[in-house]
């Protein structure tokens, strides 16, 4: 397992994208308690916790509490990639419906193209030539209630793209 506090701001992350998993917050604990003997008291209920709403709360609280870390900020974008990854992944595979991903896509885009715009984005950062998101926020513009899987080939089809682009992404940083 990568360091616990970096696990820690991935999996905050991911539950701010509402892609988190609730299996994963046990290990993250373990691994926490076992590094620092008690890393927070509040850790504790990562064992108890059962509902997404309830994860991302903790989460959120205690990657700021322990890591000052917020998922709205160019820190977080290599979770965030991960994170629109695996709902992308999800998507594909009709886990998820269009709207779920639309309004990730619009909360990613909102978050970090308009709002982070403002501040200098970190050099490792800007190596890549096209946006992270491709062109999922046109493909989403508009969407509403009716849309569906079938409805919508260029969505589907954009994303296949972008997710493939950020596996190669995320296995770029690896090497």
């Amino acid at each position: 397992m990568a360091h616990w506090r970096d696990e820690l701001n991935r999996i905050a992350t991911e539950f701010w994208c509402g892609v988190g998993l609730i299996e994963e917050l046990p290990v993250v604990a373990d691994a926490a308690n076992s590094d620092l003997g008690e890393a927070h008291a509040d850790i504790w209920n990562f064992y108890t916790c059962s509902t997404e709403e309830d994860a991302a709360a903790l989460t959120l609280k205690l990657a700021w509490e322990l890591n000052s870390f917020v998922p709205a900020s160019w820190e977080a974008v290599p979770y965030a990639q991960g994170a629109l990854k695996r709902a992308l992944d999800n998507f594909v595979t009709k886990k998820t419906s269009v709207q779920k991903l639309c309004n990730l896509v619009e909360n990613l885009d909102a978050t970090f193209n308009i709002h982070l715009s403002r501040y200098p984005n970190p050099p490792p950062l800007t190596e890549w030539e096209e946006w992270w998101m491709g062109n999922l926020w046109n493909n989403c513009d508009w969407c509403d209630d009716s849309w569906t899987y079938e409805g919508c080939p260029s969505l589907v089809e954009e994303a296949h793209r972008v997710a493939t682009m950020l596996r190669e992404l995320a296995n770029s940083r690896a090497n």
